[in-house]
């Protein structure tokens, strides 16, 4: 099992390395914040003039006759294929003259296949939606995607997850999980999890780099009993040499709940749920080990897109609540971006810090770097 996931490991961390660095050293530098979007193709402005000034009810029953003739849709997506089913249900329930064609991966592999894509200057994807941060590259890199923030189901999204490209659609929370069979005092710190209490019972995904980033400025930078950088570099190091590296959330919460190790580090919440409406032995909280991490996870538009009018519509969707993809992402243990659909597997309201994308991106080779120095103290 354990030579399985390591390959896994190696192979994840090699397409992260070359995707989203290469990416990372062509776009985000002094000049990427100045660099003039790319005019949005033909093709998507044609649709864009048919629909402007409509209401939002006409809007969508224009979108759809237009999309109608296009016939389907391509969609690249890290959603878990738990919810993607879902999805794809209720869309043909909706709009069955429009074919979702899904390619489901994890963000790395979503993310190497876009940038050997628009290496090639071609395009499968009418829509991407992966990680917030990833999402965040592809904008700084000309014919991703589409500079668009007109659809009318935006609004209710809060601002700061409005980006140029893109629109956050959910949250995904980092959180410290056990197996309850194996833990009976849960842990309740991160300098905890850096004590030899925990030694070899602790999983850790090694590509978590802004994650990391994240937590790593927290206690430097905004706890209230702030850690020096060698504090932190301390407790990083003991947390992974008591870990090992496993690759892919959902993979390391199935192998959590099988008993392989103690505790997942920085779990997926949305793996977990799933897991515990089936009666799996794994819990996250509360209590919680705060923080717990909030990234912002993003749906754009392909700026190749094959099928622009099917495209604006699904993006439409995905941001509409009442029966839309907002709905159908918390009714299947995604916490939806809209703030206004109860999120009850957070009802006790852990202490939780909000991913900055920006200044994560911005310097994303370094903090990279620095998460791999860790991650070489792991078990593979």
């Amino acid at each position: 099992m354990m030579h399985r996931v390591s390959r896994r490991v190696v192979r994840a961390t090699v397409l992260l390395g070359i995707a989203v660095a290469a990416l990372v050293a062509a776009t985000v530098g002094n000049t990427a914040a100045t660099r003039t979007p790319p005019a949005a193709p033909a093709n998507f402005t044609s649709v864009l003039s048919q629909v402007k000034g409509l209401k939002a009810a006409d809007r969508t029953a224009k979108l759809h006759e237009l999309a109608a003739k296009e016939g389907q849709i391509n969609l690249y997506t890290s959603l878990s294929s738990t919810v993607t089913k879902p999805l794809q249900s209720a869309w043909a329930a909706a709009y069955p003259d429009v074919k979702l064609n899904l390619y489901r991966a994890s963000s790395e592999d979503v993310t190497a296949r876009v940038l050997a894509e628009v290496s090639a200057g071609t395009s499968g994807a009418d829509i991407i939606e992966t990680n917030g941060t990833n999402m965040l590259i592809f904008q700084h890199k000309a014919n991703v995607l589409i500079p668009y923030q007109k659809s009318p189901f935006a609004s209710v999204i809060p601002r700061k997850y409005r980006f140029d490209t893109f629109t956050a659609d959910r949250l995904e929370e980092f959180v410290v999980a056990w197996n309850t069979n194996l833990v009976k005092t849960p842990p309740k710190s991160f300098q905890e999890l850096a004590t030899s209490k925990w030694a070899g019972k602790l999983s850790v995904e090694p590509t978590d780099s802004d994650w990391f980033a994240q937590l790593y400025m927290y206690f430097t930078q905004q706890a209230k009993k702030k850690m020096t950088t060698k504090q932190a570099d301390a407790m990083f190091a003991g947390i992974l040499r008591n870990a090992q590296l496993v690759n892919g959330h959902t993979n390391q919460s199935t192998l959590l709940a099988a008993g392989q190790y103690s505790v997942v580090v920085s779990g997926h919440a949305q793996s977990l749920e799933q897991l515990q409406s089936k009666k799996a032995p794994v819990a996250f909280g509360p209590p919680f080990v705060t923080p717990v991490i909030e990234r912002p996870q993003g749906i754009g538009i392909s700026y190749r897109l094959p099928h622009p009018a099917a495209a604006l519509l699904f993006y439409d969707w995905m941001l509409r609540g009442n029966g839309g993809g907002q709905t159908i992402l918390l009714n299947n243990g995604v916490q939806p971006a809209n703030p206004y659909l109860a999120d009850n597997a957070f009802a006790s309201h852990p202490f939780t810090v909000e991913m900055d994308l920006r200044p994560i991106v911005a310097h994303y080779a370094q903090w990279q770097k620095k998460y791999e120095s860790f991650t070489r103290l792991g078990k593979s």
